[in-house]
């Protein structure tokens, strides 16, 4: 596979001047708008076309130092030796071989998964049940209050239904009363 060096025609120790140039010299050749008007064959646009796009793509990396430096670390023979250093290092191995994260997932798998029963634990030892009705009587002296509105033909409250004709016919007035007096609203919610 050809280095973006190949393609601008440069060598790795090319100036950014001399990239610029070739580069220069080069989309005057390949560029599809430009070299279109030399040749007027489709597949001979479309070769132009890719080449410009890989023209672009080396210039765009060659022309620019910190992506330069970068590149050439990676072709580098070295570069690449020194990456598989680093990597072994992090294992924790200096063969390449030791722990591989297939190895250590069942492992790390059942370590968060007693670490979420006990934080779902502690979470619910450290925060209180929910209430009902009874015991929340019991320990404010209040009951729980809930807007209703009094039916004129049943008597009773009830609970807003917009939708309901007659509900929308009569336009009642909701007020605050207890859940337990409220029609269906004894239980809990």
């Amino acid at each position: 596979m050809p280095t973006h060096y190949d393609t601008l025609g440069v060598s790795k120790s090319a100036s950014t001047d001399e990239i610029k140039k070739a580069y220069r010299k080069l989309c005057m050749q390949c560029h599809p708008d430009v070299a279109s008007s030399s040749s007027s064959k489709s597949t001979a646009q479309s070769k132009n076309a890719d080449k410009f796009k890989r023209i672009s793509e080396a210039y765009s990396i060659l022309g620019n130092e910190n992506k330069r430096r970068r590149y050439n670390f990676d072709i580098s023979e070295s570069g690449i030796q020194e990456l598989r250093k680093k990597a072994a290092k992090a294992r924790g191995t200096a063969g390449g071989g030791g722990n591989s994260f297939a190895a250590t997932l069942p492992r790390n798998v059942l370590i968060g998964g007693i670490l979420g029963i006990a934080g779902v634990t502690i979470i619910r030892s450290i925060m209180p049940e929910k209430e009902n009705d009874d015991t929340h009587h019991e320990h404010t002296g209040k009951k729980r209050l809930v807007e209703a509105w009094l039916n004129p033909k049943t008597k009773r409250w009830e609970k807003p239904r917009p939708w309901d004709q007659e509900y929308q016919r009569l336009q009642p007035v909701l007020q605050f009363v207890p859940r337990d007096q409220v029609d269906g609203g004894g239980g809990k919610r």
